[in-house]
């Protein structure tokens, strides 16, 4: 069986995506229903060296539809804006992931094949083909920070699981 660099990237990028999208609801419910300032989530930190809630949702969007203007581009630079420092912020940067994932063609995808494109921070330049970019370097990226979100949502005890994190499978229709 042959996979398509679209069904390897786009259908679980939204997936995530969406979970992530929930998980951020979870998180402003608990604030309201726990008189919680928003700050305190959105300013969340697993430890110290390591950056917020806020910068992890952010950079579901960086390392999902951002990948893939990166390869549009022949080049992806992080970021070095600031992440959002609200719910509403949040909820703009997942939205515009999912739209984005959402407009890609299979066709436009499969053109990424075996394009040149590079990675750009600060010094370092790293060069890919598109789709190694996009599955060796991107998609780790885009799981650890969903997976850092969710943690640090765990951290604090909020009642989600594994299901909350995976969102809603492909499942076979029977």
């Amino acid at each position: 069986m042959t996979i398509s660099l679209y069904d390897a990237i786009i259908p679980t990028q939204l997936q995530i995506i969406a979970a992530v999208r929930k998980l951020v609801d979870k998180a402003k419910a608990h604030c309201e229903d726990n008189g919680t300032a928003p700050e305190e989530i959105i300013g969340a930190r697993l430890i110290e060296d390591m950056l917020p809630f806020s910068y992890q949702v952010k950079c579901c969007r960086e390392h999902s539809l951002g990948a893939i203007e990166g390869v549009r581009e022949g080049v992806f630079i992080p970021s070095l804006a600031p992440p959002p420092e609200d719910w509403a912020g949040l909820y703009e940067k997942l939205d515009e992931a999912k739209a984005g994932l959402e407009a890609i063609s299979e066709a436009e995808m499969e053109g990424f094949a075996g394009q040149h494109m590079e990675f750009r921070f600060k010094d370092r330049v790293m060069p890919f083909t598109a789709e190694n970019f996009l599955l060796s370097f991107a998609q780790p990226n885009f799981y650890f920070h969903a997976t850092t979100a969710y943690d640090l949502l765990r951290q604090r005890g909020f009642p989600i699981g594994k299901g909350d994190f995976l969102g809603v499978p492909r499942m076979k229709r029977t």
